[in-house]
């Protein structure tokens, strides 16, 4: 209910300019953050069965030291809903008298659950969760498309969709290739691919990086964040110890021989060939590993009982969202034009570059193979 209570006045606070008319005040499903601060505060917590768990059903109650200890580790900007409906309050003191029968008629709004029509991993309650760990245009973009706007563009932040846009590293590239600001990076997997898929298990992961993708054989970044987002939700921020943000690497355009190939894919936090999260160049498979041996994000499991040894889950879904705003796009496109001039400009040949074919070096060639004991006589 106090989740719920704080998402109402960051409703209210972003909204109130823009309803004109009656609205419902949608609830996000916010289980992920109330499965976390269960975990984090209740007695026993770490002992609950946490894939599918109803909260609705939890009888539990959180300390509230514990659990405000875990608001200011897990969620530290939660007490920024309550800010921000202060200040738009005091924004709008000031309006006419009309405005304010009106606005007072557009805020009895009826409070219904959530509808999750979108099939988007990046739903309300999982931007809103991640957006309580950050500040700054980052939170206000990832959860700019679930508040209401004039325009109706709400998707023109995602860049990648696998299910849409193609599985693999060159249709992941060819869509984020050129975009210079934060990116989301989001994960849906399911079990173990070793293991029979009688009992499967999804659970959602992302990573936060503050600049673009770059094609390299090694790690680079200079900050972000690890989040485990489904069933449970908990940030792991920078350690401070290595700076393994991210990893991603292609295929070399030309053949050369490589002795010890850097491995193709995406990867964060780790060493090459022991990387914390790392998917194949297909898309097919992620390899999720202990965080024993990742010096660069703070330590804590991805997903329920990850165990010691590396998981190898099977992928469902990547998403990736664009978090540098409207210029950061801009840049993009301006970047994609330019790129696709200069390939049409290989495409087209020019023929008068070329000699003559009675000077071509092909023709000499057949005419030796033709008659070879003709003499050539050369002119001089």
């Amino acid at each position: 209910m106090f989740l719920w209570m704080c998402w109402t006045m960051l409703w209210n606070s972003r909204t109130w300019r823009v309803l004109k008319e009656r609205e419902y005040l949608y609830l996000p499903d916010i289980s992920p953050l109330v499965l976390s601060a269960v975990v984090s505060c209740a007695e026993g917590g770490s002992g609950l069965e946490l894939w599918d768990c109803d909260i609705s059903s939890l009888g539990v109650q959180l300390p509230a030291g514990k659990f405000l200890t875990w608001m200011l580790t897990t969620v530290p900007n939660l007490t920024e809903c309550f800010t921000q409906f202060v200040n738009a309050g005091l924004q709008n003191f000031a309006i006419s008298e009309q405005d304010v029968l009106e606005s007072s008629n557009s805020s009895s709004r009826e409070i219904s659950p959530e509808k999750e029509c979108s099939s988007y991993l990046l739903t309300c309650g999982r931007a809103w969760g991640i957006s309580l760990t950050i500040r700054g245009t980052i939170s206000e973009e990832i959860l700019k498309p679930y508040f209401p706007s004039d325009s109706d563009t709400k998707d023109e932040n995602l860049l990648y969709r696998s299910s849409l846009h193609g599985k693999g590293l060159n249709r992941f590239w060819s869509n984020i290739e050129g975009y210079l600001g934060p990116l989301l990076l989001l994960i849906s997997a399911t079990g173990d691919a070793q293991e029979d898929n009688t009992n499967i298990r999804k659970w959602i992961i992302c990573a936060l990086t503050h600049q673009g993708f770059e094609n390299r054989d090694m790690f680079y970044g200079n900050s972000g964040t690890l989040y485990a987002i489904c069933p449970v939700f908990h940030a792991f921020s920078p350690s401070g110890k290595e700076r393994n943000f991210v990893y991603s690497h292609l295929h070399p355009t030309g053949r050369v021989y490589e002795p010890h190939p850097k491995p193709v894919g995406i990867a964060f936090g780790g060493t090459n060939g022991n990387e914390r999260v790392y998917m194949d160049e297909d898309f097919a498979k992620a390899t999720v590993r202990h965080h024993a041996i990742d010096k660069t994000y703070h330590h804590g499991p991805l997903f329920p009982n990850q165990g010691f040894l590396p998981v190898e889950a099977l992928i469902l879904e990547v998403e990736v969202w664009g978090l540098g705003g409207g210029k950061a796009r801009e840049i993009q496109l301006s970047y994609k034009k330019r790129e696709d001039l200069f390939t049409e400009q290989r495409r087209k040949v020019d023929l008068k570059t070329f000699a003559s074919w009675e000077d071509s070096p092909e023709k000499m060639m057949m005419d030796i193979m033709a008659d070879p004991n003709r003499v050539q006589r050369e002119d001089r």
